[in-house]
């Protein structure tokens, strides 16, 4: 009998042991990490071979999209599961947006999900892998994905071919296809990409590219060389400044269906909707990538050819500075930034270009500054308070002015780069200078200049310490006012002196 009630009763210590670790630990993380982990693999294993090969089937680029996408998610998850648990309740000061993840059981929970979304997107590739076989490779691939990434575009594979089977199909009456997307999303390159395709190029004799200032039609003159009745021409415009003229498009097109051969087609470019209604097929709509698919993206530029996971210290300042890439230029932020910390794999070196970016602030420039007049894009200033100095202490910086130009030779450009003012090789004493803030590596070949201005930024810095010290006497003298007279006017009057400076956009 004793010894009956003696395994009862170890029995149930056992399972109350294990009741509790089941309750109080994180359930099956560790398991999850792996299999996320090996899924990973998998899932980058079939989406860099179908990137090799010329995909046209809509169905296989819809799959493969998905798949990418879940990849992408797939890393981001992994990456935020293992910050959080190295950096338990703690976070980088710069960290605005970082890489989110909730706390506890649910980050657990969002780790089980990401692995089960993660080998059902990879159980429906079986038949795509089979088919995959059968498609045919469109060249020699470069050896490491980050090269691969530099030289092509990032996950427009589906859109590409969108364009091109747009362009190979029969014309019916001098078809357009309408491409629309926000700011800085990659119209104008995933066109170039599309045009540059070679079944394209055997197909049009002539590729003209035009902007929406082209379309007057006065006298035919700008008509005149530009199209051929015996040969098929591909017209590209870019309407970068806005909406159009319906008057002027309607005119434009009649006369070019008038000179044009029957099977040549216009591809226009902006980013009002409007433009939607000037094609003869469904427009293409460009969505900003997610931030999922940014870090995906970042992570493998800024490593370049080496493993993030042997260097867990310069992933944590990666997750630091991703945070502060803002989403008005996705593309070219993550770019510039990946090109500044590859250039020297060293935690020294990223820290120092973590410090160059703490503290970064946006500020909106008023109709009399330089730079301040145009799109909002282009009235954006973005304030560095602390740009190492070459023989001298950091000072600040105010960016400003973003100029975009295509094709334009090195020779022409600034000769300082962000890399140079993020090593500390800006000259001491410098007031104002150009700098070139990225130049892509794949058509069109875009360039990005900026105006660096120390002078304005060092009166920028006055005016914010002015205003933190009238803040600060508010605060003192707030309290005591709201008691005698009901309220105060010196935090109103400091807003307003705030105000005057300029406008924060954090």
């Amino acid at each position: 009998m004793e010894v009956l009630l003696s395994a009862v009763a170890s029995d149930l210590v056992g399972r109350l042991v294990s009741f509790l670790i089941s309750k109080f630990a994180e359930p099956g993380s560790t398991d999850d990490v792996v299999r996320l982990q090996r899924s990973l693999l998998r899932a980058r294993a079939v989406v860099e071979e179908a990137e090799a090969r010329q995909v046209t089937s809509r169905a296989m680029l819809l799959q493969l999209n998905h798949l990418r996408g879940e990849m992408c998610r797939g890393s981001y998850v992994l990456d935020a599961f293992r910050r959080r648990a190295a950096l338990p309740g703690r976070s980088y000061a710069t960290a605005r947006r970082p890489l989110a993840l909730p706390s506890g059981r649910d980050a657990a929970g969002g780790l089980s999900v990401a692995v089960e979304s993660m080998e059902a997107a990879l159980g429906d590739m079986k038949e795509f892998v089979v088919l995959l076989g059968g498609c045919p490779r469109v060249g020699r691939q470069p050896y490491s994905a980050y090269l691969f990434m530099e030289s092509c575009m990032f996950g427009r594979q589906m859109e590409k071919e969108q364009i091109v089977s747009f362009l190979l199909q029969p014309a019916r009456d001098l078809d357009v296809l309408a491409i629309i997307g926000p700011h800085e999303v990659g119209k104008r390159t995933l066109v170039e990409h599309a045009c540059l395709e070679e079944r394209v190029r055997d197909h049009f004799a002539k590729i003209h590219r035009l902007c929406g200032d082209d379309l007057d039609v006065q006298g035919q003159e700008p008509l005149r060389g530009l199209v051929d009745t015996d040969q098929r021409s591909l017209i590209v415009i870019d309407f970068a400044g806005g909406d159009t003229d319906e008057e002027r498009w309607t005119g434009f097109r009649s006369s070019l269906r008038r000179r044009a051969h029957g099977e040549s087609k216009i591809i226009v470019i902006g980013r009002a909707e409007t433009l939607s209604g000037l094609g003869t097929v469904p427009p293409l709509r460009l969505r900003a990538p997610r931030r999922e698919e940014l870090w995906y993206l970042f992570k493998a530029l800024a490593f370049g050819g080496a493993d993030p996971e042997e260097r867990p210290e310069l992933v944590r300042v990666a997750t630091a500075l991703f945070a502060g890439i803002p989403d008005l230029t996705p593309f070219v932020a993550v770019s510039k930034t990946a090109a500044s910390l590859r250039a020297d794999l060293s935690a020294r070196s990223w820290r120092r270009v973590l410090r160059v970016s703490v503290g970064v602030t946006a500020l909106q420039l008023g109709a009399a500054f330089p730079g301040g007049r145009g799109r909002p894009e282009e009235k954006t200033a973005y304030y560095h308070p602390g740009v190492p100095v070459k023989g001298g202490r950091s000072a600040p910086c105010l960016f400003y002015d973003r100029r975009k130009s295509t094709g334009m030779p090195r020779s022409e450009l600034p000769r300082a780069t962000m890399l140079d003012v993020a090593g500390g090789a800006v000259p001491a004493g410098g007031k104002r200078f150009d700098v070139l803030v990225w130049q892509s590596r794949i058509p069109p070949y875009a360039s990005y200049v900026a105006t660096c201005d120390m002078e304005r930024a060092a009166q920028v810095e006055i005016a914010k310490r002015r205003l933190a010290s009238k803040r600060r006497r508010g605060q003192l003298v707030r309290g005591p006012l709201r008691r005698r007279q009901g309220g105060g006017t010196l935090g109103e009057r400091g807003g307003d002196e705030g105000g005057a400076v300029a406008g924060r956009g954090e």
